[in-house]
C-alpha cells in the first residue's frame, strides 16, 4: 500500500508540531494533544516500510487526519543503525527538521525511554541550542521554541490508560506499529513489543487479542529472565518496571 503524501505545506509560524512513528506512544500523543503538524520522517530504519504502512492504514481507517500529516524524506540514517536499531542522536536530527514546521515540538518519549535524546535535560539543552540559532539575525526574525514530552512523566501503561479514559480507540493502538523486527505481524520478542504488550496487558486488553496481535508471546521473550533482577529491583527501566511485574503477575 502506498503512502499518502500531503502536498501544499504551511510553514507559518507558531504551529505545533508531533514528531510521529506511527506506533503507540505518537497516537496516543497525537490524539491527546492534537498537534497542528504530524510528521513523519523518513530514515531509512529498518522497519521504516511497517511504519509507512501502518501510517497508511490509520488514515483510510480515519484514526489520524491525513491533512495534518507530512511526509519528509531529508535524512538518511540508516547506516548508522546498529544491531540494537538504536540510531545515535536520533531525535537531535528529528528536531533539527521539525524546527522548520513550527516552534513547538513534541516528541512521544515516556517514563521507561532509557537513550539520553529522550531525556528532560536533552529537551532543556534542546530548547536553549534552538532558541540561539534562530535570534533574529540578517536571514530570520526570532523564535523562540518549547521542545518536550508533556507526559514524560507517564509510562506507556499509565498513559494508555489516561488514553482509553479520555475516549481513544484501542483498534487505533493496535493498528499502529512499534515492532523493531519489521515482521508483518508485532513479532512479540523486541523490546518495543514486549513495553506495547505490558501497557496492553495492564489495561485489560483480552488475551485472546493479545495472542492473536503478537508473533509470539511477550511474556516468554528469550531475554525476560536475564534481567528479571533488575526489573525485581526497579533498575531497568525505573517506574516501569512495576508495570512489568504486574503485567507478568510477579
Amino acid at each position: 500500500m502506498a503512502i499518502i503524501e500531503t502536498k501544499n505545506i504551511d510553514r507559518k509560524k507558531n504551529k505545533s508540531v508531533l514528531l510521529f512513528s506511527g506506533g503507540m506512544d505518537s497516537m496516543m500523543y497525537n490524539y491527546l494533544l492534537k498537534p497542528d503538524i504530524i510528521l513523519y520522517i523518513e530514515h531509512n530504519n529498518q522497519y521504516q516500510h511497517k511504519e509507512k504502512l501502518s501510517i497508511s492504514l490509520l488514515i483510510l481507517k480515519g484514526l489520524i487526519d491525513k491533512e495534518k500529516l507530512i511526509i519528509e524524506r531529508t535524512f538518511d540514517l540508516g547506516k548508522f543503525e546498529r544491531d540494537d536499531v538504536i540510531i545515535p542522536n536520533r531525535n537531535l536530527y528529528f528536531i533539527t527538521l521539525a524546527a522548520h514546521y513550527g516552534e513547538v515540538i513534541y516528541l512521544g518519549s515516556m517514563n521507561g525511554d532509557r537513550t539520553l535524546d529522550k531525556s528532560i535535560e536533552f529537551y532543556k539543552l534542546s530548547k536553549k541550542l534552538f532558541d540561539y540559532l534562530y535570534q533574529e539575525q540578517h536571514w530570520c526574525e526570532k523564535r523562540t521554541f518549547d521542545i518536550g514530552s508533556p507526559f514524560k512523566k507517564f509510562t506507556k501503561t499509565q498513559l494508555l490508560d489516561k488514553y482509553l479514559n479520555e475516549g481513544g480507540d484501542i483498534g487505533a493502538i493496535l493498528t499502529s506499529y512499534s515492532c523493531y523486527e519489521g515482521t508483518d505481524k508485532p513479532c512479540g520478542w523486541c523490546k518495543a513489543c514486549f513495553r506495547k504488550w505490558v501497557a496492553l496487558k495492564n489495561n485489560r486488553v483480552p488475551d485472546n487479542i493479545l495472542k492473536d496481535y503478537f508473533e509470539k508471546d511477550p511474556a516468554k521473550a528469550p531475554w525476560l529472565n536475564e534481567i528479571l533482577p533488575l526489573i525485581k529491583k526497579g533498575k531497568w527501566r525505573g517506574d516501569e518496571d512495576k508495570d512489568i511485574l504486574k503485567a507478568l503477575n510477579l
